[in-house]
């Protein structure tokens, strides 16, 4: 794709290159056939992590969850990946839990707590587990069995979802918000079991202050998103020019996704642009990073496949994690993980191709 500033007196243009290019025009149906076999593949062990990265105001929001008419990719998600469980029930059994935060000014939310549930004294600390990779200890997960429940659910988070009006956006995402659903599948042919995590990641947006216009609390909210997405460009230039140190802990964003960044999750990274010539300086920072973003290399895809060996030993429970015996059984470390199977063992680990679409 090409970008031209018309208001330089230099007529040069800015080419750019990407695994794909979708126009305004281009229907929600045709953005999620290209991601679908990612989604999907849930099911089969894998960890995967799709994110929209962009301006605010660009339609990230639009991009993952879409409208009632058009409906994005998480509601596409849930009811593809139910589809899926439906079809193969006479040869796999699966179990799924469904989990939404907001990451609200560096602090964690639990987007699905009960409203009337007391979470003062819950940390919400950001974990790390050798097979599922990073989870939140205690968060809230819950067991859904059909893709109208996996919406009523998503529904429900998003009404305590953080947003405000700016100069830019009059319904701005304040927050950045991550749909988790963890699933452990259990082939009735075999007796083997995987559990594979599908994270749904809707990046709050970068704001120029000069033109969000923010005060009081807003201009908080834009320095903390700015902030914490200033660490994300970081850690995606440590990767891409494979430096030995990459700054993952300087944001709980970054921290959060740093198995999907620079492990063995299959990521693909949606980032979407202004076409006005009003935005041309934020479009330019955002296919620069899209570039940045396609250099990164990670590891080849592997199921994420639980030991079943007898000697285990589960335990733990919301998120805390329990024991593993010898046999190498997953830990119980992910809130879901640690309902799957009634409270004993469940786990996984993951690995992928790399972060690269463009919207």
């Amino acid at each position: 794709m090409t970008l031209r500033d018309h208001e330089s007196e230099r007529a040069d243009n800015k080419h750019f290159e990407f695994t794909q290019v979708y126009g305004p025009g281009t229907p929600q149906e045709d953005v999620f056939h290209d991601t679908e076999p990612l989604m999907t593949s849930v099911l089969d062990g894998f960890n995967v992590c799709i994110f929209a990265y962009g301006q605010s105001g660009t339609g990230k929001t639009f991009t993952m969850e879409g409208t009632d008419e058009k409906p994005g990719l998480v509601p596409r998600a849930m009811g593809r990946v139910f589809e899926v469980v439906a079809d193969r029930q006479s040869n796999y059994q699966h179990e799924c839990f469904l989990s939404m935060i907001e990451i609200y000014n560096e602090n964690i939310r639990d987007l699905l707590a009960p409203k009337d549930a007391d979470t003062s004294k819950k940390k919400y600390d950001i974990m790390r587990d050798a097979m599922v990779g990073m989870y939140v200890k205690d968060l809230t997960s819950e067991p859904v069995h059909t893709a109208s429940h996996c919406k009523a659910l998503i529904r429900q988070g998003n009404t305590t979802r953080s947003t405000a009006a700016t100069g830019l956006n009059d319904q701005s995402s304040r927050s950045h918000c991550l749909v988790t659903l963890t699933v452990r599948t259990t082939d009735l042919n075999t007796g083997d079991h995987y559990v594979g995590k599908l994270s749904l990641v809707d990046l709050a947006g970068s704001e120029r202050l000069a033109k969000s216009q923010t005060t009081g609390q807003a201009l908080k909210e834009t320095q903390a998103i700015n902030k914490s997405l200033s660490a994300l460009g970081t850690v995606i230039a440590a990767l891409a020019t494979q430096e030995k140190h990459v700054p993952y802990r300087d944001s709980k964003l970054t921290y959060l996704l740093s198995d999907s960044l620079g492990g063995n999750s299959k990521t693909l990274m949606f980032v979407n642009c202004g076409p006005s010539q009003f935005n041309f300086a934020e479009t330019l920072n955002s296919l620069n990073f899209a570039s940045r973003a396609k250099a990164v290399s990670l590891g080849k895809a592997t199921k994420n496949r639980e030991d079943s060996k007898p000697g285990g030993g589960g335990g733990g429970g919301g998120g805390g994690g329990g024991g593993g015996g010898a046999s190498g059984k997953a830990s119980t470390t992910m809130a879901a993980a640690g309902q799957l199977g009634g409270g004993g063992s469940g786990g996984g680990s993951g690995s992928s191709p790399g972060p690269k679409k463009k919207r």
